[in-house]
């Protein structure tokens, strides 16, 4: 797919058919992910894979679902949940802060996900220390984020932004993300 159409069709996706990503796709997001810059090229990100039917299911009640929306559609229906995830870890030894590193890196994955024809939740409200002990991860690798990964379910739409930025769904389901128009967001051109 061209780069462009990618980075307009990248949009958070929270609802999946069950058909199962293959591990090579998967394998090929790390790879994207592994190439993204990393301040002083200090590469302190690693990466699980999580695929395996029951271990997905372990991991779904450890994320959190779209805070924005009614209770009732936040979290995906048991027919349309992730098929498998990628855990971003970092290691505290390699490096302290790696925020952009992880932005970056993860960043890659989303446009791959789309590339590849799969919608992501990029995940930050975790239940680390759970997460931590399933997988058995040492102490000095820190859970960052979790994406959610599958074949779409559901669409979404950017919107035009107008007072809020709040996201909704209409009766069809359909998620509507309003988004800052570019003139909005050139703060100066010199």
């Amino acid at each position: 797919m061209d780069f462009e159409k990618v980075v307009y069709k990248r949009r958070t996706i929270r609802r999946f058919s069950q058909e199962p990503i293959s591990l090579d796709i998967l394998k090929k997001l790390i790879d994207y992910a592994r190439l993204a810059p990393m301040g002083s090229n200090k590469q302190s990100l690693s990466f699980i894979i999580v695929k395996e039917s029951e271990i997905v299911q372990k991991v779904f009640p450890l994320v959190r679902w779209a805070a924005s929306l009614p209770i009732k559609e936040r979290t995906p229906e048991k027919d349309r949940r992730p098929t498998a995830y990628i855990l971003v870890l970092q290691d505290k030894t390699i490096k302290e802060h790696a925020d952009f590193d992880v932005g970056a890196a993860v960043e890659n994955i989303l446009l791959g996900a789309v590339n590849h024809g799969l919608g992501a939740c990029w995940m930050g409200s975790i239940n680390r220390k759970e997460l931590k002990a399933l997988f058995h991860v040492p102490d000095q690798f820190e859970i960052t984020h979790v994406l959610s990964l599958g074949f779409p379910d559901e669409k979404s739409t950017v919107e035009k932004y107008v007072d809020s930025f709040h996201y909704w769904k209409d009766k069809e389901g359909k998620m509507h993300v309003p988004k800052k128009q570019l003139d909005a967001v050139i703060f100066k051109i010199t």
